[in-house]
């Protein structure tokens, strides 16, 4: 009886440390994620500001995910639901702020499928200039399951005024 325990033991031991050794080894064998290039995002950063400068309503929507969050700088609270938000584009479109001069940017690369975008932008108006002013804004991108980059967090202020 001794016998068989010992080596109902050994044979559970063995099949324990083979399972653990081949977990391990496929967790080595899985290769790493490719993650999105500090270049790359830069440039997708870049193509989303030119957007936004077309004043292109519907090209500016479909920069962000459906179920976008997002502070609007003319707005004091979150969008309520996605209509709203819609709503608040098609407003920025109309304010006609078609220049956008880069003040500052900080491009933060936190995972293979989600950099930040953060940064202060001059914004103007060819043809409304009470509308010119001075935007902070912070845009977490994150990669959708088509390989898209849609913004799924925006959070845009004012920039105070210097005292």
């Amino acid at each position: 009886m001794k016998t068989a325990i010992s080596t109902l033991a050994i044979a559970v031991l063995a099949t324990t440390t083979v399972a653990c050794s081949k977990g391990e080894s496929l967790k080595a064998a899985a290769p790493p994620q490719a993650s999105i290039s500090e270049a790359d995002a830069s440039k997708l950063a870049d193509a989303t500001v030119d957007v936004w400068k077309s004043m292109d309503a519907a090209k500016i929507k479909a920069l962000y995910a459906p179920s976008v969050e997002a502070y609007d700088f003319a707005a004091p609270t979150l969008s309520s639901n996605r209509a709203e938000f819609d709503k608040r584009q098609d407003m920025f479109a109309s304010a006609k702020l078609d220049g956008a001069t880069q003040v500052e940017r900080k491009i933060q690369v936190l995972s293979p499928d989600v950099f930040v975008m953060s940064g202060t932008w001059k914004m103007t108006s060819s043809t409304t200039p009470k509308n010119n002013g001075d935007v902070r804004c912070t845009d977490v991108f994150q990669k959708d399951a088509d390989g898209s980059w849609p913004i799924v967090n925006e959070h845009c202020s004012m920039v105070p005024k210097s005292a």
